[in-house]
This record gives C-alpha cells, structure tokens and sequence, in this order.
C-alpha cells in the first residue's frame, strides 16, 4: 500500500465520526457552522459577504458581464464535452496499461504528485475564492440574498461554496439566474487569461544560457538536453542524469569529441553530430554537462533509434521483432532500384515511413547484442499494412531511450502554446496539450532544468513564473470542469437554462410545461454526462 493510499484511509477513519456527529447532532454542530451535506460537511460562515453586497451595486456593469459569461461557458462546454469525448474514446486503448494511482484523483497540493505544496495551495485557494465571491456578487447584482459562504469537507477539502437564498433565486428569470451560475466560470477564465498573459510577459526576459561545448564558436549554440529517460534502457544504463546537456560525443577509441546538435524533426528531437556519422553497429562516449558546469562523460553506449515496443498483431509482432534492438537500415525491395536507407536516429525512421505504402515489402535490418557481447545484424522481410496514406510497421522507437530536447525548445513550448494556431480546433487541441504540462511534470519548465537559462532576478522570476502558471493551470482548469453539463456543476444548471430558452424558442410558451420538460431533458443529459466522468475518471486510476 502506497503513503498516499494509506493517508486517505487514516483520513476518512477520522472523517467518519465527525460526519455521523453532525448528522445526529445537528444543532450542537450548527453552534460550530457544520451542516451535513450529503456524504459532506458544509462549514457556513459569513466571509465575504458584505464585499459582495459593495461590489454588486454596479449592476449594469454585472449585467454585460453576464451576457460575456454566457458566451464564455458555451465556449468552454464545447471544450470540456470535446475532453470527454475523447477520453472516452481513448479509453479502452488505456486497459492493461495501469492506472496513474488514486492520489492523482484528488487536487490536494502536495498529496497530488502533478500539485505543488505552496503553489498549489495558493493557487487553488485563490480559484475557489474568485470563483464563489463571482457568484455571490451576481447574485447581489440581480436582487438574490448570500445567506452563507464557506468550505465543502468529505474526508479532503471539496472547494469552497457560495449559497445563495434558495427562495429568492428561484423566484429569479432565467437570465439572471444563468448569469449568477455562469459567473463562476467566467471569473475563473478571466484570472487564467490575465494569468498566462502576465506569465508569458515575464517569461520574455528568459533567455537559455551559454555553454561551451566542443565547437570553435559555438558558445551560444542550443545543445542537445535530456528530459526523461527510459527505465531498462541502453540510456538507462549509461550513468548520464536527467537534465544533463550533451556537449560532445565520440566513439570508443577515438581521442577527442566531436561537436553535437540536436535536430528538431516533425515527431521527435535527435541528436546528431555533423562530424561524427552515427551507427548502433558502433559504441559511443557522450560527453555532458551538469549545474555545477563540469563536464563528465558517460559509459559506452550504443546510439541510434532503439525499438523501444512492438504492437501485438503488428506486421513487426508477426515477423518477430523484438523490443530493445536497433534499427540499423530499411530498404523497400518493392520498388526497383530502390536504395538502403541507414537509420540514424528516429526522425530518419519517422522520414523513411512516410515514403512507404501498404502492401510495400520491406527488408528491415536491426542490431542487436549477440551472446558473447558483440553487436550483430539480424534481416527481416516484412510486408507493410496501412496507417492512413502511408505503410505501417508496428514499433515504437526512441533515441536509445533518452528522450532529447532543447533550452531553446523548452522555453518555446511553454511561452508560444498556441503558436501554430489556425484553425478552433487547433486551439482546443494546443490548449488541451498546454494543460497537460504538470502531467509530464511542465510547471512550464521542470525545477530539474531552470539552470539551462539566465533570469534578470535569479529564482525570484522563477517564484513568479511558477505562481502565475498554476494560477491560471487551476482557474482554466476549475472553469472548464464547471462546465460540465450535469449537476451539481454550474454547467448543469446552465444547460438546463439553455434547454428552456431552446424550447421557448422552438414555441412552447407554457412556463410551467416548458419547466418541466427542461429539467426532465436536464436530468437525463446530466445522468449520462456524469457516467461517462466517473467512468474516465475510474479508467484514469485503475
């Protein structure tokens, strides 16, 4: 059992008896502010609501405002139905895969590997209070008493809750009510926005530094850097640490290294050496740098594109390709005069596959380290099926298990997210990409590589490029979750809105009927909406 697991266990044992005291004692524990709420504890208080009086006798201006909110929550319940979708569709790729663990369930700072003590706390404190005061000042804008704020509790902290006047909300029109519930989100996308646009300002000031590697003048050139390393690989094995910048390489036997670069392709980044022609028939000596800018070398390593997996079923799983090998040359003998391509790297795999169609047959030849040691080749003819336009073989390769990038490419990454934007789709898309940063542990750069770069005040720009991302990383993310069309998200009570304004359009004038119907189409959206949450959620963990 995991800490993690056993720290939620010891939790709900506590929470337990404090929930059943509030359910049988309900008023000793109204004397504490505790109320049940379903599985939860409410603790009500008054915070906030005489700022939300003052702040909520500027109605015209909360009056466009909700309109803006309106069309913001649209747009983000197409984001977030586009999110689910997907998950859902990518989900039974996902089966036998392993799950990422329960503590990624639950956005508790410091318990939640992707969320950072400090950041994290803060960050999330300030999302569920902009998002609550949002409601509760359009709630005081449109006429609607706050009876109560507060914080939602079941064995972990929920989020924070604004309660209006149940009686006096329902009395409402529907406008005012979908601008109370859409105020939540529309603040939280607001906080995001200015966010980012101040994070990505400060980020301006951020430039990769200058290192000194095995070139005449190339003290300023963008060096080859590793981010992540494979488990039971070649690079696993070659002593070089994560984060380490490559500044040379040779091959076993030779005196001096040579000067490498990295080659930025379509899928991947290499790393090459315009001296050095690389070959996994061969072993190789890497030569890197770390903070401390002493430069060590590492143990003999083969370097190529290792096959890091083979599909099952796969043209290179029938022909019996195996996992850990290199590939070493391809050539397609379905076309005459066709030359052998010799694969440096993955890009030039990734190039080659993209010359091949179904039905070519190609001789595929890998190296790999025979049982005295040495490296030997082994051929294998294998006929190509389809993916998409082009041939299909069936493997996965990395760059000998490292997976290389850039000073220059990460910070790029994390200022320009929306840099090859053309079209809504692409936005959703490199938005989506952008999000999933703390998952492969982008905050938006990794603590690990800041030493790549020079920053005009040291770690105090760090500080702040940090709290700016997860500020707008936890108010993007808490707007779109909101927007989920069912219930208790504010996105199920906009829906519903949405549903009675579509059927009074479509001629149903009757208040009453066009109520109920609403609410049955509602409830019935939302069931669904919430089944297929809970079941990527489970998907996700499991």
């Amino acid at each position: 059992m995991d800490t993690a697991t056993l720290v939620l266990i010891i939790l709900a044992i506590i929470y337990v008896p404090i929930w059943v005291w509030v359910w049988r004692r309900p008023e000793d524990a109204a004397r504490f502010h505790l109320v049940k709420y379903g599985p939860l504890v409410m603790i009500k208080t008054h915070l906030g609501i005489k700022s939300m009086d003052k702040l909520g006798k500027y109605r015209r201006f909360w009056l466009v405002f909700g309109f803006v909110s309106k069309l913001i929550s649209a747009g983000l319940f197409f984001i977030m139905m586009y999110m689910l979708i997907g998950a859902i569709i990518a989900l039974p790729s996902r089966i036998g895969h392993g799950g990422i663990g329960i503590q990624y369930a639950l956005a508790i700072p410091g318990f939640n590997p992707m969320l950072p003590l400090t950041y994290g706390i803060v960050a999330l404190f300030v999302a569920m209070i902009v998002h609550e005061m949002a409601h509760g000042i359009q709630s005081r804008a449109n006429g609607c008493k706050v009876d109560s704020t507060g914080l939602l509790y079941g064995v972990v902290p929920w989020g924070a809750f604004c309660e209006p006047n149940e009686e006096e909300l329902a009395k409402l029109p529907r406008r005012p009510q979908m601008d109370i519930y859409s105020a939540g989100i529309s603040v939280n996308t607001v906080v995001a926005v200015i966010s980012i646009a101040l994070m990505l300002a400060v980020c301006g000031s951020i430039t990769p530094s200058s290192f000194d590697s095995n070139a005449d003048d190339d003290s300023d050139s963008d060096l080859p850097g590793i981010y992540y390393i494979d488990s039971y690989s070649p690079a696993f094995d070659s002593d070089i640490p994560t984060s380490a910048l490559i500044t040379g390489i040779k091959e076993v036997g030779e005196d001096s290294f040579h000067h490498v670069e990295a080659y930025i392709g379509s899928n991947s980044i290499s790393l090459i050496s315009p001296d050095l022609e690389l070959s996994p028939l061969n072993e190789y000596v890497l030569q890197y740098v770390l903070k401390d800018g002493v430069k060590k070398e590492s143990t003999p390593i083969q370097m190529g594109a290792l096959i890091k997996s083979v599909t099952n079923n796969s043209p290179a799983s029938s022909a019996g390709m195996l996992p850990l090998t290199y590939l070493y040359s391809m050539t397609n003998t379905s076309v005459t005069g066709s030359e052998t391509e010799y694969i440096q790297n993955t890009n030039e795999f990734m190039d080659y596959m993209k010359t091949t169609h179904a039905g070519d047959v190609v001789l595929v030849t890998v190296a790999t380290i025979a049982d005295g040691g040495d490296i030997e080749t082994v051929d294998y003819e294998i006929t190509l099926t389809a993916s998409g336009s082009q041939g299909y073989l069936g493997i996965s390769v990395t760059e000998s298990g490292f997976t290389f990038t850039t000073p220059t490419a990460m910070l790029e990454r994390a200022t320009t997210p929306f840099a090859h934007v053309e079209n809504p789709i692409d936005f959703v898309k490199s938005l989506l990409s952008y999000l999933s940063g703390p998952v492969n542990g982008l905050d938006p750069i990794p603590d690990s590589i800041t030493w790549w770069y020079d920053t005009p005040n040291g770690d105090l720009t760090w500080i702040i490029v940090k709290m700016l991302y997860w500020l707008f990383w936890l108010d993007i993310l808490l707007a779109i979750s909101n927007a989920l069309p069912a219930y208790p998200f504010d996105g199920g009570f906009l829906f519903e809105g949405g549903i009675n304004w579509l059927l009074e359009r479509l001629g149903i004038k009757d208040t009453e009927r066009r109520g109920k119907l609403s609410g049955s189409i509602s409830n019935a959206i939302s069931t669904v909406t919430l089944m297929m949450f809970i079941l990527v959620i489970v998907g996700l963990l499991i």
